[in-house]
This record gives structure tokens, C-alpha cells and sequence, in this order.
């Protein structure tokens, strides 16, 4: 069964960090795509929250994972998730599904959805992470760090 990744933030391609180096060279780029929902500043980066039929949108990319058991492991432990308590932390790693704009189709996804209260945070207005973050001296910081 393929496997296939949303992507939003410093996974994307566009953004130059070890993560989306170790994503792109696992994975097949699909295409640019969207899910119904929020997109966060976090301080240093950002969180997404799916929310069916949202009129906002989360703007990112599809990839098709190549080695999924490999690549998710990684993925998770970047995304901070721990394995015998996933919904205890920052995000929780959601089946979801999201539409490939460049296919005009849905595709079922794995997606990293903020598990956390959002009320309190920066929105970012226009779903668009690969905008914003140039102009965030804490997200540059932590990309080419992280």
C-alpha cells in the first residue's frame, strides 16, 4: 500500500533543513496541496491543525514516502512523538486527507496535526508557511539548526 505525507512547514521543499533533506531524499514530490484547517507560528516553527470543512486553509506538499517504516520512525522523533504515549505530545500523526492541487484529487495522508491549545498563538493568516517564515529570525535559527 503507498504511503503518502502533508507537509507544511520545515519539511517542505523550499526550506533548507536536515529533515526535509533526509524527506526528499526518501520520498517522491506528488505536487503542491491543502487541507482544510489552522497554521500556527510556534515560536520557532509551526503547527497545523486539521479541522473538516474549515473554511480556512493549511497550504503544503504531498510526498510519496519510498521506505515508510524507515522514514516515519525518523519523522516522529523529529516531530517529538513518543512512541508509547503519541497523543501526549506536541502533535500526533494523523491519516488524513488532503487535496493534491496539481492532480486535482484527494489523496489520504499522513499528517503531524498540533495536539495542542491554539488559542493563545500567532495564526498565520495565510496558510502559507514558505511565505512566512523568511521574515521570522527564531524560524531561520531553528531550520538551519534543527
Amino acid at each position: 500500500m503507498e504511503s503518502h505525507l502533508f507537509v507544511y512547514g520545515t519539511l517542505m521543499i523550499g526550506v533548507e533543513s536536515r529533515m526535509a533533506g533526509l524527506l526528499q531524499r526518501n520520498s517522491k514530490w506528488l505536487g503542491s496541496a491543502c487541507i482544510p484547517g489552522l497554521l500556527y507560528d510556534l515560536g520557532r516553527y509551526p503547527g497545523a491543525q486539521w479541522i473538516p470543512g474549515h473554511p480556512q486553509k493549511v497550504y503544503g506538499q504531498i510526498f510519496l514516502l519510498e521506505d515508510p517504516e524507515f522514514l516515519l520512525v525518523h519523522l516522529d522523533e523529529y516531530e517529538g512523538i513518543d512512541p508509547q504515549f503519541p497523543a501526549a505530545g506536541e502533535y500526533v500523526r494523523k491519516l488524513i486527507p488532503a487535496f493534491l492541487e496539481d492532480e486535482n484529487r484527494m489523496v489520504d495522508t499522513w499528517f503531524y496535526h498540533f495536539n495542542q491549545p491554539s488559542k493563545k498563538l500567532t495564526l498565520i493568516e495565510s496558510g502559507r508557511y514558505l511565505d512566512y517564515y523568511p521574515q521570522k529570525p527564531a524560524h531561520l535559527d531553528f531550520i538551519r539548526t534543527g
